[in-house]
């Protein structure tokens, strides 16, 4: 096989013109090799002009893998022919340990940031990217702009919303009045609408709805008596004692228990210790904590 034959077939050059990178190709001649250095035909400018402008790129992840010249693990695209290298502190807008192969097969926004004309190859970010659209949604949202937030995962203490492409918390005791939590009335995929709350110390950016929820109890505490042991779940935990429910919208009131820890969303025995009806309030006691694992 020649050696032009033999280089268009490792490099699959699909455009005379462009070729995906710089490679050295051995052919075995007799009792030598032969290397030979395939020179690029790539005009470096545009690629310049796109860090210029800062322009945003969308792509497919094709591969993830370590590098060891850029001493990171890294993902894998393409513009134009090169391949383009985002290492794992330029992916995220926050520090994640996650493996970078759930990238692969799913489209991303970046940009470029740098080219390495010697490899033939491009280093890209999608966290600049990602930094500009938080700080413009914290912005908008300070301001006094209301946006739909679509719930994405449910937590113990709240839940993550995304506004756009920006993931966004929201707190269970920001959503409702009582101690109904999001995850009581919201499924993943539910849209709500919502405004600005504060952001923290660490930029996560939190919001709350327009109008907060509140439950009109539904159970009939005549029902319920002192010394009765029932099913509940922890709902909220303050310095001064810890709200359960233990029936469809109705929260108990008792102390922090000294024998146990418990935390929101943990399931417990509860013992009904009184039942204020004109309050319709209820106070009892943690018995026991749960294990459902």
């Amino acid at each position: 096989m020649g050696i032009r034959k033999l280089v268009k077939k490792w490099i699959r050059v699909q455009n005379k013109d462009v070729v995906p990178m710089d490679v050295t190709v051995l052919e075995e001649s007799g009792d030598f090799f032969l290397d030979h250095e395939v020179k690029s035909k790539i005009d470096y400018n545009v690629f310049y002009e796109m860090i210029n402008k800062e322009i945003e790129l969308t792509g497919t992840v094709l591969s993830s893998q370590y590098d060891e010249e850029l001493a990171s693990d890294s993902v894998i695209l393409e513009v134009k022919g090169l391949p383009v290298f985002i290492v794992r502190e330029e992916l995220e807008s926050k520090a994640q340990q996650l493996p970078l192969m759930r990238f692969v097969g799913e489209t991303i926004q970046f940009q470029l940031i740098e080219v390495n004309e010697t490899k033939g190859r491009l280093l890209g970010s999608a966290k600049k990217i990602k930094e500009r659209e938080f700080d413009k949604l914290h912005k908008q949202l300070e301001e006094g702009k209301n946006f739909q937030a679509k719930l994405t995962k449910n937590l113990r203490y709240g839940a993550y919303f995304v506004i756009g492409n920006t993931s966004v918390q929201m707190l269970n005791k920001d959503f409702a009045e009582d101690h109904t939590t999001i995850s009581d009335i919201l499924a993943i995929g539910d849209s709500i609408e919502v405004r600005f709350n504060r952001i923290t110390d660490n930029k996560n950016l939190r919001v709350e709805p327009l109008k907060k929820y509140k439950n009109e109890v539904s159970v009939s505490l005549a029902n319920l008596e002192p010394d009765q042991v029932v099913l509940g779940t922890v709902r909220n935990i303050k310095k001064w004692g810890i709200f359960v429910r233990i029936a469809p919208n109705l929260d108990a009131l008792c102390s922090i228990p000294l024998h146990l820890t418990v935390r929101e969303g943990d399931q417990v025995t509860f013992k009904i210790t009184q039942v204020l009806i004109k309050e319709k309030r209820v106070r009892g006691k943690i018995v026991r904590l749960i294990n459902n694992e």
